[in-house]
């Protein structure tokens, strides 16, 4: 057991502003760096299933539309299924468990490239979910070791915002493969070289991400000691431990089933874009390789909008506002894929991609956030993301089955869906953001006001702790 002097050490002790500043900064470029990095590698290795589908996989393989729903779902359903194991980002040290996880991962990608029938193609799918969700699903809250509040929300919006990102290189990319002459089909190429670099990355990866602030090697000793002393909330569990009352905390806590909520409306866009959007924008009458080249900039402009609604929701510390305004403007995108269905309006419902894409991507990766900054102790937030997680992933079975080749080319039924779901996320954003307002003041009344930069020991109490405030 930590003494006490240590506790009140690690509580009390304030750390100057530009001291913070040079932490910060090494956090950003020694760690959040890798961590994006494996993020873009990991999107582009699921995601580039779309782009092949567009490249001809189907008919090499002579799948049908069903054969296509379960090649997709099947990654889907491995991924939900083994999302538990975003628990051994606590328990192991992260240099070696993503080291190994990146190898493995970017090995079923390239085995992809190999495969000859829809069992081979299936089978490597599993093996890519299976490997993805131990990676993707952790990582959110191994950022929040390192950042405070406050900063969380531009960090895991960049990292989340990888994911549009990735499928902006990926379609950039696929374009450019698709027109290299070789011996093999394009599609075949197109998962070989996308796989091998993040196979490569395991080695960068074991020598250069730290498990923890304590074991940063770029950091010196008083450094160490600065980057636990400047975290708002302290959680005295072991690194390697796991508080079982902070997780039955957090699998009873209504803010956990909201977000998940969010996030099950949010991440069917998310797999519907990355699955089906090279097929959306070849409908309206483009060549399959320019339609990999038109998606590019819809998904970087979403990761422009990720970054500003990072920067808005840190600065003013209001996430639902951004959530539902971010929403409101996927909710209009689906609107219009679902009502203009006029094969000659090409420029409205290419424009109508761009609200979509730029208003879920954001709502995605700032309700993330949300979730991590209102969840007392490590084990908590764990747990938290754990349900965010798995309920939310759940609704990539519904994309995936909702935008057939029959659909086409207006797929009215997976759009109208979306808008829906779109319209959702508004709804419970503004909800949860008025109520988590009404419990602040409720606080504040019974307990007087807290200074925003407050340290809080949120091991035993959580967030139930007086002096704890949530970002609304």
């Amino acid at each position: 057991m930590e003494s006490t002097e240590s506790k009140e050490e690690t509580q009390t002790v304030p750390v100057a502003e530009d001291v913070q500043a040079r932490i910060r900064r090494k956090f950003d470029k020694k760690m959040l760096s890798i961590v994006c990095l494996l993020y873009v590698l990991s999107y582009l290795d699921r995601g580039n299933i779309g782009n092949a589908k567009t490249a001809g996989i189907l008919r090499d393989l002579h799948l049908s539309d069903n054969d296509w729903v379960w090649v997709l779902q099947v990654f889907y359903i491995v991924y939900v299924l083994f999302e538990w194991t975003q628990l051994f980002w606590k328990i192991l040290p992260a240099h070696v468990y993503v080291a190994v996880l990146c190898f493995l991962w970017g090995a079923a990608a390239m085995l992809t490239g190999m495969a000859h029938n829809k069992a081979g193609l299936m089978t490597a799918r599993a093996f890519l979910g299976f490997f993805e969700a131990a990676f993707g699903a952790g990582a959110p809250y191994f950022l929040s070791l390192f950042y405070q509040r406050r900063e969380l929300g531009k960090r895991v919006a960049m990292l989340t915002g990888m994911s549009p990102l990735a499928n902006c290189f990926a379609s950039s990319l696929a374009y450019g493969i698709l027109h290299i002459k070789a011996s093999i089909a394009p599609w075949r190429l197109l998962f070989l070289i996308e796989g091998a670099p993040t196979v490569l990355c395991a080695v960068l990866v074991y020598y250069r991400l730290p498990d923890s602030p304590d074991t940063a090697q770029f950091l010196t000793d008083e450094e160490k000691l600065q980057a636990r002393q400047r975290l708002a909330t302290v959680d005295r569990t072991a690194k390697s431990k796991v508080s079982w009352t902070q997780v039955f905390a957090g699998l009873t806590d209504y803010q956990n089933w909201v977000h998940a909520t969010i996030h099950f409306c949010c991440n069917y866009s998310f797999a519907a874009l990355s699955n089906f959007l090279p097929t959306i924008v070849r409908d309206m009458g483009y060549s399959s390789v320019n339609a990999q080249g038109l998606t590019a900039p819809a998904y970087f402009l979403a990761f422009l909008c990720c970054m500003f609604a990072a920067w808005g929701s840190d600065k003013y510390g209001k996430r639902g506002w951004f959530v539902a305004g971010f929403a409101t403007m996927g909710t209009v995108g689906y609107l219009m894929l679902a009502a203009i269905q006029d094969e000659l309006k090409i420029g409205p419902r290419y424009a109508a991609i761009y609200f979509a894409t730029c208003g879920i991507f954001p709502a995605l990766a700032i309700n993330i956030t949300w979730l991590l900054n209102n969840q007392g102790g490590d084990s908590k937030r764990g747990a938290g993301l754990g349900i965010l997680a798995t309920f939310g992933q759940c609704s990539s079975f519904v994309s995936s089955t909702l935008f057939p080749s029959r659909g086409g080319p207006f797929y009215v039924k997976g759009c109208a869906v979306g808008c829906a779901f779109s319209g959702l996320i508004v709804i419970l954003a503004l909800g949860l953001h008025f109520k988590l307002e009404h419990e602040n003041c409720k606080r504040n009344r019974l307990y007087g006001e807290v200074e925003a930069d407050a340290h809080v020991d949120v091991t035993d109490g959580g967030d139930k702790n007086v002096r704890f405030r949530y970002l609304t």
